[in-house]
C-alpha cells in the first residue's frame, strides 16, 4: 500500500514515542540511529524515489526533518510541509504529558503549587532587587516620587502573594484527597499553629480584639428580660495554663484575652454592667512570682484598656478594699484609667482588684460610724440604704447574675452584700475556655427559666 512521506513519518514517530519499534524498520547499524529514516524503508514504502526527502548524498531522517526541516520537499529550500511534523510531534508529546499529569493526584496537587511558588519567588526577587537598586533614588527624590515607588513595590509583592494563594486554593481539593491525613489534619495543623503564640503576638491579638467591631446580638431574648448587671468569678486560669502550657502564668494571659471577648459579648447582648473578680485580698498569699506576673499583666493592659474604653464608651471602675498593697505603677495606671473614662456612659465595667466582700462591708460600717461620730448621720438613719450607698458598687445596681467558671460552687468572698438575690450559674469550663454560646445559654436560662420573687 502506497503512502506519502508525511503519513509514513507520522506513523514511525508515533511508534517510536509509544516504544513500538521493530528491528526491520530501524536497523541497528552504526550508520543509522533510531531517529533516522533508512533509504531501504523509503524505497520499500514508496517506489517513487522523487517523493522521498533527500539532499544530494545525505538522506534526512525523521529527527533530522524535525530539527533542520526538509529541503527536498520544497524547491525553494524552505521547510514546506515538514512543519506538520512539528505539529504532530507536539500533539503526541503534549497528549502523553497531559495523560501522565491527570493520572497522578500528586502531580495535580504539586505542579500548580510549585508554579505559584516559582512565580512568587521570581517576582519577589525582582522586587527586592528593585528596592536595593532604588534606595538611593528613593532617598534623594521628592516625597511624592518616593511614595509612588513604595506603592509600586508593595503592589508587586501583593500580586505575587495573591497569585500563590489563588493557585493554592485551586489545588486544595486535590491536596486533600491525595493526602493520607485528610481535611481534618489540615484544620488541626492550622489550629495548632494559631494556638502557639508568643507574648508579643498575644499583645497584638488582644489589641486587635479591642479595636474590633462589637459582636452581633444572638440570644434573641427581649431586652427587658436581659440581665442588667452580670458579675463573673474568673476562675480556672492557673489550672488551664498548667494543663495546656505547663505554666500557670500563660493561663492568666489567655484569661485576659477572654475578658475582652466577654465584655464585647455583654455589650452586644444589651447588658449594662459587668463586674469581674480579678484579684482578691486572699490572693496576696500566693507565690510571689505569680503575684508579680499578675500585676505585670494588669499594668501592661491598663493603658490599652483606657484608650479602647474611651473609644467604645466604657466607663471603668476599679473596686479595691485594700489598695495599700497594690504596686505604685499599677495604681498610677488605675487612677489615669478611671479618671479618663468617667464621662463614658455606654457600658460600665467594674474590675475588683485586691478586693474582699467582708472587707467591703467592714469599710462601709466604718464610714457609717465615722459619720455618726462627726454628727453627719443620725443613729436612727442607719439602715440598709445607708450601708448600700457606702459600698463600692453604690454607682450601679446589684448583680442579676453571678457566673463562676471551673466547676467550683462558692462565692469566695465576692460581692457578699450585693449577691443577696442574685441568680447563680456554675459552669464547668475554665475561664479561658469560655465561649459566647455559654453566655447566651446563661442569658436565655435567666430570661425564660428563672423566677425572681425576692421573698414574695
Amino acid at each position: 500500500m502506497t503512502q506519502d512521506w508525511k503519513s509514513r513519518a507520522e506513523t514511525m514517530l508515533s511508534r517510536f514515542i509509544n516504544d513500538d519499534i521493530d528491528s526491520d524498520t530501524f536497523p541497528s547499524s552504526s550508520k543509522f540511529s533510531p531517529f533516522s529514516l533508512d533509504l531501504a524503508v523509503e524505497n520499500s514504502s514508496n517506489s517513487d524515489a522523487s517523493s522521498a526527502c533527500y539532499d544530494d548524498a545525505y538522506y534526512f531522517g525523521v529527527y533530522d526533518r524535525l530539527r533542520y526541516g526538509c529541503k527536498g520537499c520544497d524547491t525553494d529550500g524552505e521547510f514546506g510541509q515538514c512543519v506538520s511534523l512539528y505539529l504532530s510531534w507536539a500533539k503526541i508529546a503534549f497528549a502523553r504529558i497531559i495523560r501522565a499529569y491527570v493520572s497522578s493526584p500528586l502531580c495535580l496537587a504539586l505542579a500548580p503549587l510549585i508554579l505559584g511558588l516559582l512565580v512568587g519567588f521570581l517576582v519577589g526577587k525582582r522586587s527586592n532587587s528593585s528596592v536595593h537598586e532604588g534606595d538611593s533614588k528613593i532617598c534623594s527624590s521628592k516625597p511624592e516620587k518616593k511614595e509612588s515607588r513604595i506603592d509600586e513595590i508593595w503592589l508587586r509583592r501583593k500580586l505575587a502573594m495573591g497569585f500563590s494563594r489563588f493557585l493554592g486554593r485551586i489545588t486544595m481539593p486535590f491536596r486533600v484527597f491525595s493526602s493520607s491525613s485528610g481535611p481534618r489534619a489540615i484544620l488541626t495543623r492550622k489550629v495548632n499553629s494559631d494556638v502557639d503564640l508568643f507574648k508579643d503576638e498575644r499583645d497584638k491579638s488582644t489589641r486587635a480584639e479591642l479595636k474590633g467591631a462589637v459582636s452581633v446580638r444572638e440570644s434573641g431574648v427581649d431586652l427587658r428580660r436581659v440581665p442588667r448587671h452580670v458579675a463573673v468569678i474568673m476562675d480556672g486560669n492557673r489550672r488551664y495554663g498548667k494543663a495546656k502550657y505547663g505554666n500557670a502564668t500563660r493561663g492568666h494571659w489567655d484569661g485576659s484575652k477572654t475578658l475582652i471577648e466577654f465584655a464585647k459579648w455583654c455589650i452586644a447582648e444589651g447588658v449594662q454592667v459587668l463586674t469581674v473578680y480579678a484579684f482578691s485580698t486572699e490572693n496576696w498569699d500566693r507565690d510571689p512570682s505569680e503575684v508579680s506576673a499578675l500585676m505585670s499583666i494588669f499594668c501592661k493592659y491598663c493603658d490599652e484598656l483606657r484608650v479602647e474604653a474611651i473609644k467604645q464608651g466604657i466607663q471603668i471602675h476599679v473596686l479595691s478594699t485594700d489598695d495599700t498593697r497594690i504596686p505604685q505603677e499599677v495604681m498610677s495606671g488605675i487612677n489615669q484609667m478611671v479618671m479618663e473614662t468617667k464621662r463614658c456612659n455606654k457600658f460600665t465595667m467594674n474590675i475588683c482588684l485586691s478586693y474582699g466582700g467582708r472587707g467591703e462591708i467592714t469599710n462601709a460600717c466604718r464610714l457609717i460610724a465615722k459619720d455618726v461620730k462627726e454628727g453627719n448621720l443620725d443613729i436612727d438613719g442607719v439602715d440598709e440604704q445607708a450601708l448600700e450607698r457606702r459600698m463600692l458598687t453604690g454607682h450601679c445596681c446589684d448583680p442579676d447574675i453571678i457566673i463562676r467558671t471551673s466547676g467550683e460552687e462558692r462565692l469566695s468572698n465576692f460581692l457578699l452584700w450585693q449577691a443577696a438575690y442574685s441568680e447563680f450559674f456554675f459552669l464547668k469550663k475554665q475561664w479561658p475556655e469560655l465561649q459566647k454560646d455559654d453566655l447566651i445559654g446563661v442569658i436565655r436560662t435567666y430570661a425564660r427559666g428563672r423566677k425572681r420573687r425576692y421573698g414574695k
